[in-house]
């Protein structure tokens, strides 16, 4: 099913989530357990024109930065390490120069879940190869997200 054919609320729930990177390496996987749900009305009523949210939550991610894994598991509900905007995941905080959020484009969603690809958005960081001034491009590649997960 197309994404935007589903309410957003129906992604609320429970899942293991898998990235795996194809960009500036190919093949490195990172997983981790996503919990989506809708906004309690107090969360609610303190968004009224900020940003548009239709899940929020977080992510106990394994491996990977510790800042990183420490931003995305906040459950602090002004600042959720996961919000849901229709067809956008967001993982981390955005709006810091030095901030790394993955943004996760979900392309398909089905009864066991939902995948896409993401891509990470260092903030104005730019990552060059070692002993060189080649840049790098930001990390990206594809993800699954299954219901229920371990």
């Amino acid at each position: 099913m197309h994404p935007i054919a589903l309410h957003p609320a129906l992604l609320a729930g429970d899942y293991e989530l898998i990235q795996v990177q194809s960009q500036p390496t190919s093949g490195v996987a990172t997983s981790g357990r996503l919990h989506l749900a809708p906004m309690d009305s107090a969360t609610k009523a303190g968004a009224v024109g900020g940003p548009a949210r239709d899940l929020v939550g977080w992510l106990d991610a394994e491996g990977g930065d510790p800042e990183w894994r420490a931003a995305v598991a906040s459950q602090d509900p002004k600042r959720p390490g996961a919000v849901l905007t229709g067809q956008h995941l967001r993982l981390g905080h955005a709006g810091q120069p030095d901030a790394l959020v993955h943004v996760l484009t979900i392309t398909a969603v089905a009864p066991e879940g939902f995948w896409g690809w993401w891509r990470a958005d260092p903030g104005v960081a730019v990552k060059t190869e070692p002993g060189t001034d080649r840049v790098l491009p930001d990390p990206a590649g594809y993800f699954c997200a299954l219901r229920g997960g371990r």
